[in-house]
């Protein structure tokens, strides 16, 4: 008698499959949910192509949903794996709900476990996910920040040198000019080595100069991109925003309309207090720790230039100092800036001076 087997093959249609993925350099862990029934997790290496194949391979028809942290890695997963129509989202470390187990067992199978598990309950919101040019963009600004926090050290280091063996600098000398720098190639120095660090010292600080010099002529190149002209001649008419504060903001924030209100981008820049209030009593504290600092200092910077050119600001520093510190107040000043930066750019209106 002959008997015939029926295969059935699997089909997820209709059926969610949420992912949490811990990505590190050699490895991901990957965790598994399915409507609210834990799968498993395994690690793999970090290709998405091994991913999407484990997908196609075991749930069929399903719908996937992926989630990762923020990090190192960028979002070059999260457009590789939406590129192969699998929805991913990038999420802030600081939001993935934690409990105070979860916190002492800090492990990578844990923490992919616990993006899939927020996924799925819906707890997880998505940051903004840039444009590949915009990163790019973005990216050469940020260079621009860092070789001059270099330059700052590399000079300080001169500096110390220089203090190290007693020697003072003349008076004549104002700053990094070029005759200062012959100057200090041309100190006579006892000891052999301690003149090669100096020298090579003074060697490494014309390097980032030099570099310093050519980003700077890339970003004004960038501004007269014409996805930067417009509108970044508009936000420079604003009192104390220069060239590295526009563009800063144009590729920090990018599309402006993604905020709905002042407020939003307010917090995302993060010049919101932080607060702890309970009942009738009420405290509000300094700044919030999250926000973005590649413009909030900028903004800091502008708002003391806008104190010595715009006569409202000045006036506005002056009444904040009365009842609060300079440092408070010049917050107050820069998140005012913000707020001009906000209305200058989406609701295209002209800046006038003098406004309070």
């Amino acid at each position: 008698m002959m008997t015939s087997k029926i295969v059935q093959k699997m089909d997820f249609t209709g059926r969610k499959v949420f992912v949490g993925l811990d990505v590190h350099k050699k490895n991901w862990k990957v965790s598994i949910f399915i409507e609210k029934q834990y799968f498993k997790t395994f690690q793999q290496i970090p290709n998405p192509g091994v991913l999407v194949k484990y997908f196609l391979e075991n749930f069929p028809g399903g719908t996937i949903e992926c989630a990762y942290e923020a990090g190192f890695c960028g979002f070059w997963i999260q457009r590789d794996l939406s590129n192969r129509r699998i929805s991913c989202i990038v999420v802030n470390a600081a939001d993935i709900p934690i409990t105070n187990k979860q916190k002492n067992d800090k492990r990578d199978p844990v923490d992919s476990k616990r993006i899939a598990s927020a996924l799925e309950d819906g707890k997880l919101s998505p940051i903004y996910i840039p444009s590949t040019q915009l990163e790019a963009d973005r990216r050469l600004v940020r260079l621009r920040k860092a070789i001059t926090n270099d330059l700052t050290r590399s000079k300080n280091r001169i500096k110390s040198e220089l203090h190290l063996m007693g020697i003072e600098t003349p008076s004549k000398y104002n700053g990094w000019s070029k005759s200062f720098i012959v100057w200090l190639k041309e100190l006579r120095i006892e000891h052999k080595a301690w003149k090669s660090t100096l020298e090579i010292a003074i060697y490494r600080m014309e390097e980032l100069r030099a570099h310093l010099l050519n980003l700077n002529r890339e970003v004004r190149n960038l501004m007269k991109e014409n996805r930067y002209h417009k509108i970044g001649e508009q936000l420079m008419k604003i009192s104390g925003v220069g060239v590295i504060t526009t563009i800063t903001a144009l590729t920090e924030i990018g599309e402006i309309e993604r905020f709905e209100t002042f407020d939003r981008l307010n917090s995302y820049i993060g010049y919101c207090p932080t607060e702890h209030s309970s009942g009738e009593s009420e405290h509000k504290g300094n700044i919030t720790p999250r926000g973005n600092n590649q413009l909030r200092e900028l903004l800091v910077e502008a708002a003391w230039i806008a104190t010595r050119t715009d006569p409202a600001m000045a006036l506005c520093y002056s009444n904040l100092t009365k009842r609060m510190t300079g440092k408070r107040a010049i917050t107050r000043i820069a998140r005012k800036i913000l707020n001009r930066i906000y209305c200058v750019w989406k609701h295209n209106m002209e800046y006038q001076i003098g406004i309070n």
